[in-house]
């Protein structure tokens, strides 16, 4: 019976894993001492086994109070037969009036020692079978420089 067990638990496992829809996952660190306007974070997109009209979702990660109310990103996108083929404007917004960091439903955080993760809205992406592509990300900012970013990543979903 502990086999018989066993095996369907192992069958379901399975087939959760075939229905997944997530092709990439990853985040990268971002320097300590801030995000620079030259610093391009890159994200090499897997080869397509089929043809992909997917969802990408950018995630941000930051210290407890980050000092911008909102961050605006350029995301770009390449492929390997086309090289550049979109560029989209993401802005993110981090803090309420008063300096709290918001969650994902828009509510103010109190102030405290933790990391938040906010993840964009979906931006559109297609991916030829048998090619791979890339993901270019960088800040929009007035600034050079923008500190308490501490990851930024990536999710591709199909």
């Amino acid at each position: 019976m502990m086999r018989c067990t066993s095996l369907i638990s192992l069958f379901a496992l399975s087939m959760a894993a075939c229905t997944d829809s997530t092709l990439l996952h990853s985040y990268k660190p971002l320097p300590k001492d801030g995000w620079d306007r030259c610093d391009t974070i890159c994200f090499d997109l897997p080869k397509a086994e089929a043809d992909i009209d997917g969802t990408l979702y950018i995630g941000l990660r930051t210290t407890a109070n980050p000092a911008y109310q909102d961050i605006v990103l350029a995301v770009e996108q390449y492929d390997e037969i086309e090289g550049f083929s979109r560029c989209d404007t993401i802005r993110y917004p981090l803090t309420d009036a008063e300096g709290f960091a918001l969650t994902e439903e828009g509510y103010a955080l109190s102030p405290g020692v933790n990391l938040h993760q906010y993840e964009s809205q979906h931006v559109p992406i297609r991916l030829k079978k048998g090619k791979s592509g890339s993901v270019r990300i960088h800040h929009l900012m007035r600034h050079e420089v923008i500190p308490d970013i501490t990851e930024l990543g990536i999710r591709l979903d199909k």
